[in-house]
Parts: structure tokens; C-alpha cells; sequence
């Protein structure tokens, strides 16, 4: 009897060591914290900033020494504030390491891009017309395309080995449309119609350049279009780019 009672109480104990063990384990445990090597993805950010020309040559004035332009885009934000400067756009994507992205704010123009000539028939159903009414059809288009107007920024991005740099190869495109051009138009009575194809206005950058995570680069000056939508060398647009390292389940 005491042997059997000195069994029981081994169990007992052993029961309630695994019981607690378990209701120990489950209240601490990290279903992250045996990853050493959690994924990672990368967001890139582009951005437009305008401001006068000379505005511009005076903040690059001063000689680069590296692709960190921290101080160059707080110089742009203290004109921006300030009223001297504006954004004329940001776009943001993130990407997987190695694979491409896209972002879009995009409006579709389909247009024209060639006219079939208007007719004068000499008879209609099989009458001759007269002279003094003609009848005919105006110009008709015969092929189309399609112009995305808007943003676009499309991104390819991997991170360096030491997992502090990214590499990065990108196409930032700003479209406008600026004007619808009237090339001409049949003068035949019957047959008015104008043919006309649209003007567009775009501001890109295609290249690529290596970055620190986290820092800014001014990666290129372009020149904006002015009213009438010609361009306008009186200002200019920089593009600065940033890449940010973001660990999934930080």
C-alpha cells in the first residue's frame, strides 16, 4: 500500500512539472524568435521638387562628395516650407529583393494617330447628285493609340551583401497632356472635320545607382513645362530617391 501511495505521488509530480513546463512554454513563445534570417522587402520613394533655376544652382553649387544628399533634401524642404520651392510629386512602391515593381496614377487618352480622306460620292443609291448640294463624308480615323497620362514608377531593387546598401535600377515618368493640335480640315460642304493629334509633355529618368538605406540621392534635373506647355528652362525639377530595408515581423 505505501508503495503504490509513493507511485502516485511520483506521477503526481511528474504530471504537474510537464503542466507547467507546457503553460510556460505557450506563454513565451515567439513563433519569430528561432528565425535568424527573417525576410526582407524594400520601398522606394521618388519625389519631384521644382524651384527657379537659380534656386537650383545654388544648392548644387557647392561640390558632392557622395551619393548621401540628407543635407541637399533638407535644404529642399526649407524651401518648400518656406514657399520658394514645390512638390510636384511623389511616388512610393515596395518590392521584393530581385523583382520588379510597379506603381501607376494613371489616366488613359486614346486618340488618332491617322485619317482616311473625306469622299464626295457622285451618286447616292444610285442618283446623281447635283452639283449645288454636295454631299460627303468628313475625315475618319483609321488607327488609334493609347497615352498614359499621370505617374508611373516602376522599380527593380536588391540588396547588397552587407544588407546596408541597395541597388537599385528605376523609371520614374511624369505625362501631361498639353494641347490638342488641329492639323487641317476638308473645306467641302458635307464633308468638315478636323484632323487633330495631341501634344504631351513628359518629365523621366532612366538609370540606375546605389544607395545607403534610409538616405536620400538627388539622382537628376529636369525641366518642367511652363503654361502653354513648352518647356521651361527658367525652373528646374530634382529627383531624389530613397530606398528604406524593411525586415518582415519587426
Amino acid at each position: 500500500m505505501k508503495s503504490t501511495i509513493v507511485t502516485l505521488a511520483v506521477f503526481a509530480s511528474i504530471l504537474f512539472t510537464l503542466f507547467t513546463h507546457s503553460q510556460t512554454a505557450t506563454e513565451e513563445f515567439d513563433p519569430l524568435g528561432e528565425i535568424n534570417d527573417l525576410p526582407k522587402m524594400i520601398r522606394v520613394q521618388a519625389e519631384f521638387i521644382e524651384m527657379p533655376h537659380e534656386t537650383y544652382t545654388g544648392l548644387m553649387s557647392k561640390p558632392r562628395t557622395s551619393g548621401n544628399d540628407s543635407d541637399l533634401r533638407a535644404e529642399c524642404a526649407k524651401l518648400v516650407k518656406a514657399g520658394d520651392a514645390g512638390i510636384l510629386e511623389t511616388m512610393c512602391v515596395t518590392a521584393l529583393p530581385g523583382q520588379s515593381a510597379t506603381t501607376e496614377s494613371i489616366s488613359e487618352f486614346i486618340y488618332p494617330t491617322e485619317y482616311e480622306p473625306g469622299e464626295l460620292p457622285n451618286e447616292i443609291n444610285g442618283e446623281a447628285v447635283n452639283g449645288d448640294h454636295p454631299i460627303g463624308s468628313p475625315p475618319t480615323p483609321s488607327a488609334f493609340d493609347t497615352k498614359n497620362t499621370g505617374s508611373t514608377f516602376e522599380v527593380e531593387a536588391q540588396i547588397d551583401a552587407n544588407e546596408s546598401i541597395v541597388e537599385l535600377r528605376f523609371t520614374p515618368t511624369l505625362v501631361y497632356l498639353t494641347d490638342i493640335v488641329n492639323w487641317g480640315a476638308e473645306k467641302a460642304v458635307g464633308a468638315a472635320g478636323p484632323v487633330e493629334m495631341p501634344t504631351f509633355y513628359v518629365l523621366s529618368v532612366k538609370t540606375g545607382t546605389t544607395l545607403v538605406t534610409g538616405q536620400p540621392s538627388m539622382v537628376a534635373a529636369l525641366s518642367p513645362k511652363d503654361e502653354k506647355g513648352n518647356t521651361d528652362p527658367s525652373r528646374k525639377v530634382m529627383v531624389f530617391i530613397r530606398a528604406d530595408i524593411l525586415t518582415v515581423g519587426k
